[in-house]
């Protein structure tokens, strides 16, 4: 069974079948608390991109697993941290497009959004200093280092994303190299 409703940001889906629920999208902290509140009596896999799933484990048992698909590509991989192996939950995300990449290890932001919500917030910072325009960033990122996407375009239409992330990894980390830049 597949329900979407409209939380936080955008609009949330999550997926359901057996005893599992796999919620994806963005919600605020609260919002996804509330979910794992209101599923206490089911397995849930929450994508988590802009949190840090170990606030999230220590709370909430039901929580078996969590993954980063936020800020996914076109081949649609996402990161994947769970507790304990579960093959129906790998197999529903395969099922739905998803190329999945397991990680033991877990950290606020997982690795590739923590990296890329850095790489757009330098982007800003270049901007907001007029080293160059977001076109010509963005081309310099796809042909110098061969991203698919330039910093720009990964963030056009995710900037809440990017600036909720950078203020999440800002607070459990009191690093300054996650201070949002004033023009995302």
């Amino acid at each position: 069974m597949v329900e979407n409703r409209n939380v936080g940001f955008i609009n949330m889906t999550n997926v359901q079948f057996e005893n599992i629920l796999i919620n994806f999208g963005f919600g605020t902290k609260e919002e996804k608390k509330q979910i794992l509140i209101d599923n206490s009596h089911k397995d849930v896999f929450m994508d988590l991109t802009c949190f840090d799933p170990q606030e999230f484990y220590s709370t909430f048992p039901q929580l078996k697993g969590s993954f980063a698909a936020l800020f996914c590509d076109h081949v649609k991989r996402i990161e994947v941290h769970m507790k304990d192996k579960n093959e129906a939950f790998i197999s529903k995300l395969q099922e739905l497009g998803f190329k999945t990449f397991e990680t033991s290890i877990l950290s606020c932001g997982f690795v590739f959004p923590r990296t890329i919500v850095q790489i757009i917030n330098e982007a800003h910072f270049a901007l907001e200093e007029n080293v160059a325009s977001k076109k010509d960033i963005d081309r310099a990122m796809k042909f110098g280092v061969n991203y698919p996407k330039g910093p720009f375009e990964w963030s056009q239409g995710r900037e809440r994303y990017v600036l909720v992330l950078l203020n999440e990894l800002f607070e459990k980390t009191n690093d300054k190299r996650y201070v949002a830049s004033k023009l995302i």
